[in-house]
């Protein structure tokens, strides 16, 4: 009986292979070989499963999304509420983490002179705010109760923030320590929800002003 390949499964396995051979070499430099060796595949099973090396680098760029899901995931399920804590895995302050962020900092690196990698970023940019929308509100259950766009100029601050810290600590971790990513996430991350329930107020104070003004407001029959 011939045996059954599962395709997600090996296309996963690829995807990781080619971030350590990415994090190695860089994308620039990565070859559709370095990838197969770090996979111990052959190069012509990589093209059975990936149209090209730009397919298999939007699947690599995608893994570290995975690890962070997974590993915010388990934070939940022991009971973490708070988000800084949260989003510490987003970090590059330990080696994983360093490494996810490592195969970032190299794709932004070649996104400027490439129009198919541009192209990429925005697509995976949409799919990385998804999921951090999710870690923000469960670690901030009350910006469920912001207006859309407050709640969203607050996670766009969050993640570019998170993509400075990211490019900091792979490029001068003797600044940029683990100790400093985390207490400047945990300093913005206070200044941005301050910024929001306060914006939410004001959104909330000018919403009652304007059904008070138009005579809306229910009155009290005794009073």
């Amino acid at each position: 009986m011939p045996k059954i390949i599962d395709v997600e499964q090996t296309r996963l396995r690829i995807a990781k292979a080619a971030c350590k051979a990415i994090a190695g070499k860089g994308i620039s430099a990565v070859t559709m070989i370095d990838i197969a060796n770090a996979a111990g595949v052959t190069t012509g099973m990589i093209t059975h499963y990936f149209e090209s090396k730009a397919d298999i680098i939007a699947a690599a760029l995608r893994i570290p999304f995975l690890n962070l899901e997974r590993k915010v995931a388990h934070r939940l399920a022991k009971g973490e509420t708070d988000l800084a804590t949260l989003l510490d895995v987003a970090l590059p302050a330990s080696r994983s983490n360093f490494e996810d962020s490592l195969i970032w900092v190299n794709f932004w690196g070649v996104i400027a002179a490439d129009p198919e990698f541009r192209k990429l970023n925005t697509t995976l940019n949409r799919e990385g705010a998804s999921i951090f929308a999710h870690v923000v509100r469960s670690g901030w259950p009350e910006s469920t109760e912001w207006p859309q766009e407050i709640f969203e100029t607050a996670l766009r601050s969050i993640v570019t923030f998170l993509f400075g810290l990211s490019a900091g600590g792979v490029t001068n971790r003797g600044v940029w320590t683990a100790g400093v990513q985390r207490s400047q996430l945990k300093l913005h991350l206070g200044l941005v929800r301050h910024w929001a329930r306060q914006q939410a107020l004001h959104v909330s104070a000018d919403e009652h002003s304007i059904v008070t003004a138009n005579g809306w407001m229910t009155m009290d029959p005794q009073n």
